[in-house]
């Protein structure tokens, strides 16, 4: 693979991610709080117990300020 492909590559997969992220952020203010993401897995069909959301959760929101932007989803 050439380095202009691994970064086409690079540059698709943050595309998803991103697009993923905005599916989730539900009232759009480019932030994920807890509601929106217990939310995200209900509608996956996954059944996450609130201790493991928990746990997900304060560990992606580095700056524990009870939401997980972009940059920490990334």
């Amino acid at each position: 693979m050439s380095q202009l492909e691994f970064r086409a590559f690079v540059e698709a997969a943050e595309r998803q991610l991103f697009l993923l992220f905005q599916s989730i952020d539900s009232d759009h203010d480019g932030r994920l709080n807890r509601h929106e993401l217990e939310a995200a897995f209900h509608r996956a069909g996954l059944s996450v117990p609130k201790r493991h959301l928990t746990g997900f959760f304060d560990e992606i929101d580095m700056n524990r300020d009870g939401y997980i932007t972009f940059e920490e989803w990334r």
